[in-house]
């Protein structure tokens, strides 16, 4: 076991390229579709699928327990896949000793009404996500379908159903025993590039703070567990207008850790800051700290 201690140190910012969150924005043709044979589902993206570790803040731990991310234009996308065999537990338990206390923290979800996907059953919901200062809000999506031994839980965060990029995510979403499209695997893999800047920003002049929205904790390594290496990293990177973590640099800890730092700021998930209608890169500092006990 080990704890991991995020902390995020607002710093200089850079203005990007995208728009920030407003009217509906229309789907990316490039979208693809994505499978976990193992869970049961396919469901169209923008882009390849994180495969992430849920972290610490399950109040009551599920066996096998999944999420599936990714990230476009101002929308957090995942899929989460729990075990539930002999739908043993309702889909309440999921949405209030899961969801509710990870990804869906800091929010308010409305009441559920009933939907279907095939011939599995389920509730949807409207989620407002608001920040840890509650200072500002983005508007979401929740859908739990129950399946043969499992629960999925499909989520989009920044913009809600009406928005045509957040819909086609629903509606595409395939339960399935032998779903079609491309193996998530062991998901995405990133190459670390610089963001566009042209100018800068200083952070009182934000319109809104970056809203992070999954930051998973890292797995040792065997080498890591075999040496029983104990430690904190600190990195600096750029949570970028794309809505990627660059400019990834090793500040301070054990180069023997660095790594799996790396890898887990990497599948940091969140709605970049903004300012005067455009997102902006905004430097940060993660502190990770490993302790096996």
């Amino acid at each position: 076991m080990h704890k991991v201690l995020l902390s995020i140190l607002f710093a200089t910012l850079f203005s990007g390229g995208l728009a920030a969150p407003g009217p509906a924005t229309q789907p990316n043709p490039d979208w693809e579709r994505f499978r976990s044979v193992k869970d049961g589902f396919s469901v169209l993206l923008p882009e390849w699928p994180s495969v992430v570790n849920r972290g610490q803040y399950r109040s009551a731990p599920v066996r096998g327990a999944r999420n599936y991310a990714a990230y476009g234009d101002g929308v957090v996308y995942f899929l989460l896949s729990f075990e539930n065999p002999d739908h043993e537990k309702p889909l309440d338990y999921f949405l209030d000793t899961q969801l509710r206390v990870n990804e869906l923290r800091n929010s308010e979800v409305s009441a559920g009404h009933e939907i279907s996907n095939g011939s599995s059953k389920g509730q949807q919901y409207a989620i407002t996500k608001s920040d840890y200062r509650k200072s500002f809000t983005y508007p979401g999506v929740l859908r739990l379908y129950e399946t043969k031994n499992r629960v999925l839980a499909q989520v989009a965060i920044g913009r809600d159903e009406t928005d045509p990029a957040v819909g086609k995510f629903l509606q595409s979403l395939e339960i399935s025993e032998k779903p079609n499209g491309k193996d998530i695997g062991a998901g995405a893999t990133y190459a670390d590039s610089a963001p566009n800047s042209d100018s800068q920003v200083m952070p009182n002049e934000v319109s809104r703070k970056v809203m992070i929205l999954i930051k998973p904790e890292p797995q040792y390594t065997e080498d890591e567990r075999r040496q029983r290496l104990r430690g904190g990293v600190v990195l600096r990177a750029v949570l970028s207008a794309s809505g990627k973590v660059t400019n990834i640099q090793v500040v301070s800890g054990l180069p023997e850790l660095a790594q799996s730092a790396i890898e887990v700021a990497h599948k940091i998930y969140f709605i970049p800051a903004a300012k005067d209608g455009r997102f902006i890169s905004t430097f940060v500092e993660l502190q990770y700290n490993f302790d096996i006990y």
